[in-house]
């Protein structure tokens, strides 16, 4: 009979160390992967897409100044500056940082846009190439105005979504750091204390 109960005290304990190992693994394996989200997707797609409108409107502004009084060199050199300074290789950072499906749909949606921004801003250099400033100045303050918004609006949809996931994600690690270690502690002192109380049956038992 005693040997009986205390195969069924081990059996009991080996199931709660079990139930105490698993939800020990759990809780780090889920702060393991929320910590590796931040790095390789939400902080990535954070500076991506931050520099990138940061380029964005540096670009906007130079375009703007190549319709003030120029030489053609002048302006020339204005040209280079914006073409050197695409935001094509932040976007393909971008992209090798999304990871969801919602960030995907917006992504597709903002290179969508920017390629109608791309194509308005070729547009309005060939006329200052031509020194046709006035129908360049028309066509910026016009068309090419609405195309910058959107692909603005589009940009800013993509930073506001790396914030909120951030939020979210940073909320996650906080509360494994937070509860995660009552919750296996709790779990030890449950071992503890059914492992006692067994002992104490058994051994009131065999008296």
């Amino acid at each position: 009979m005693f040997k009986k109960e205390l195969l069924i005290i081990a059996t009991v304990l080996s199931a709660i160390f079990l139930a105490v190992a698993g939800a020990g693994w759990l809780a780090v394996w889920k702060l393991h992967e929320t910590s590796r989200t931040v790095v390789v997707d939400t902080l990535p797609g954070l500076a991506s897409a931050g520099l990138a409108q940061e380029r964005m409107h540096d670009n906007r502004h130079t375009m703007h100044q190549m319709l003030s009084p120029h030489t053609a060199a002048e302006r020339a050199q204005l040209i280079a500056r914006v073409n050197s300074s695409r935001t094509d290789a932040l976007w393909r950072d971008y992209a090798g940082s999304i990871f969801e499906p919602e960030d995907r749909s917006n992504y597709q949606a903002m290179m969508t846009v920017r390629s109608n921004y791309l194509a308005g801003t070729e547009q309005f250099m060939a006329l200052v190439q031509v020194e046709k400033i006035t129908e360049a100045q028309l066509f910026f303050d016009g068309d090419l105005s609405r195309r910058f918004q959107d692909y603005t609006a589009a940009a800013k949809i993509l930073f506001d979504y790396n914030v909120r996931e951030g939020s979210r994600r940073g909320q996650t690690i906080m509360t494994a750091f937070r509860y995660a270690p009552w919750l296996i502690g709790g779990l030890c002192l449950l071992v503890f204390v059914i492992g006692m109380v067994f002992g104490l049956r058994s051994a009131c038992g065999n008296k």
